[in-house]
């Protein structure tokens, strides 16, 4: 069920245009594989693997500073205020542009304007990551997931056309990525309500988050891996020869197929699905990428960078559907819990091209060392996976939910089992949304403000914005109205029931009558 809107107009459920919706992040993608691996004009006198290098390094490093400042910087800032949330979107869209234009002009403003540009570029990104990365919070469950992955397919489809246009026009389309992705962003969001983050930050709203904790950063160590080892077999290269062909744009296919296959997972899937088979298939093709990766027979390495180009897509996006899930299950702040997961992420890749490079400049030459570092990323994948996530979170959210506690009387639990249909039909009637559900059940047995807070494990403030919305959505002023028309919705069900007829059938005959 998607959630609702709850702001004064008159209630609607949300409903997402899916051209615009699933185009959205994926934009913003396309634009991150592009600076990354496209061949822009040469900045100075620098060659196209150096240039290559110093791009990777400070566009990763960037994002990484970026995610984290912002990250804390918007946690207080509100979902949707109308004013705030827009005017930094269209500034993000701004910055974006203008590091595009400086770095189509870095051959002629050097190569301290074209280290500016990229930076501006991650801030950018960050930010528009963030706020696409927030706005999921709000939607209906399954909503991301297939929108992220339809977002690895638009993201490698860009890529993979923009290398084959001329140079003229691959320019253009990139100067209008972060346009289209800014504009889509606000479109999105623009009737949506969103709720505030909450003001205290990070997990205020619930006392005791240990349950969240360890598999967030289960995780984020494993995701941290694999962007470490994936950045030092990038950093191997050097005009004379490549480790890993990651520019290759057949490579870059390699995110399509981990795109569609989660795509295709949760279109069909009601709700979140069980994707903890994907999760393991997505370790495996990450190290047998890695383990390709030391022959150079033909075709090999190439299928070695699509492997682990697909492992990656793979899991990164599972992680970004997971930590948003976490955060709306949870009520977290989206801003910092995501924030923290992918500034950690380009950390590693930042450091890993520096690594590959430092290692390649002394070694390239020793016939011994793809197989060393193949060897060395199995056995700290290998290591990571069995001793930090021997026993692998399961990847649905709401698995750790705080169950409320068990004080309930045999004669409420009785009576909940008689109002639970008239409960569910009032909860589709007003169009509530899943949180609010939880709310109105535990309003309908007569549990007051401060009783909810502590059983769904939220802040007082949560609980009292829950209650208003839901008051407005049935049109009741008290909780004596609430009970009130649940009562009178169970007579109806009642003498519905006796005469065998639905509700409305009823209400018919008894307007004939």
């Amino acid at each position: 069920m998607n959630d609702v809107a709850t702001t004064g107009r008159k209630t609607t459920p949300l409903r997402f245009n899916p051209t615009i919706g699933l185009a959205g992040f994926g934009v913003l993608l396309g634009w991150h594989f592009l600076i990354l691996y496209f061949s822009f004009p040469m900045a100075g006198e620098l060659i196209p693997a150096e240039h290559t290098f110093l791009r990777q390094v400070v566009l990763n490093a960037s994002l990484c500073v970026f995610f984290g400042l912002f990250g804390r910087l918007m946690k207080n800032l509100p979902q949707r205020d109308g004013i705030g949330s827009h005017a930094i979107s269209y500034s993000a869209t701004a910055v974006g542009v203008l590091g595009n234009v400086l770095l189509l002009a870095s051959p002629t403003l050097g190569i301290a304007w074209f280290m500016v540009a990229v930076a501006a570029i991650g801030a950018s990104e960050s930010v528009l990551m963030l706020f696409w990365l927030r706005f999921y919070t709000e939607t209906a469950e399954n909503y991301t997931g297939k929108c992220l992955g339809a977002s690895a397919v638009l993201a490698s489809l860009i890529c993979f056309f923009t290398y084959h246009l001329t140079v003229e026009v691959s320019m253009v389309v990139l100067a209008a990525l972060p346009l289209a992705s800014g504009a889509l962003l606000v479109a999105m969001t623009k009737d949506v309500p969103l709720r505030k983050n909450d003001p205290s930050g990070l997990g205020s709203g619930i006392p005791d988050w240990g349950p969240v904790r360890k598999p967030y950063w289960k995780a984020t160590a494993q995701l941290m891996a694999m962007a470490l080892f994936f950045g030092v077999v990038q950093g191997c290269s050097s005009p004379q020869k490549t480790l890993l062909p990651a520019a290759d744009p057949v490579t870059i296919l390699g995110a399509a197929l981990a795109g569609v296959v989660l795509f295709v997972i949760y279109a069909r899937s009601e709700h979140l699905p069980e994707v903890g088979a994907v999760v393991s298939t997505s370790l495996m093709m990450y190290v047998a990428g890695m383990m390709l990766l030391p022959f150079h027979a033909p075709y090999l390495s190439q299928a070695a960078a699509f492997l682990i180009m697909t492992g990656f897509i793979f899991y990164f996006v599972l992680t970004l559907v997971f930590v948003v899930d976490l955060c709306r299950t949870f009520d977290l702040n989206a801003t910092v819990a995501a924030g923290m997961n992918q500034a950690l992420e380009y950390a590693m890749f930042a450091i890993g091209i520096m690594a590959g490079k430092f290692i390649w400049v002394r070694f390239a030459d020793e016939r011994s060392l793809p197989f060393g570092i193949s060897l060395v990323a199995v056995l700290v994948l290998y290591a990571i996976t069995l001793f930090l996530t021997t026993d692998r979170p399961p990847w649905k959210a709401a698995y750790y939910k705080p169950a409320c506690p068990a004080d309930l009387t045999a004669d409420v639990q009785r009576k909940e089992v008689v109002e639970v249909d008239v409960v569910a039909v009032l909860c589709e009637r007003y169009m509530l949304t899943p949180r609010e559900m939880e709310v109105f059940g535990l309003l309908a047995k007569g549990r007051n403000a401060e009783f909810i807070q502590n059983a769904l494990v939220i802040s007082n403030h949560t609980v009292k914005t829950h209650i208003y919305n839901i008051y407005r959505k049935m049109d009741v002023h008290s909780l004596q109205d609430l009970l009130d028309v649940l009562d009178a919705e169970e007579d109806a069900q009642g003498r519905a029931r006796a005469a065998n007829q639905p509700v409305g059938t009823m209400e018919e005959d008894g307007g004939r009558r």
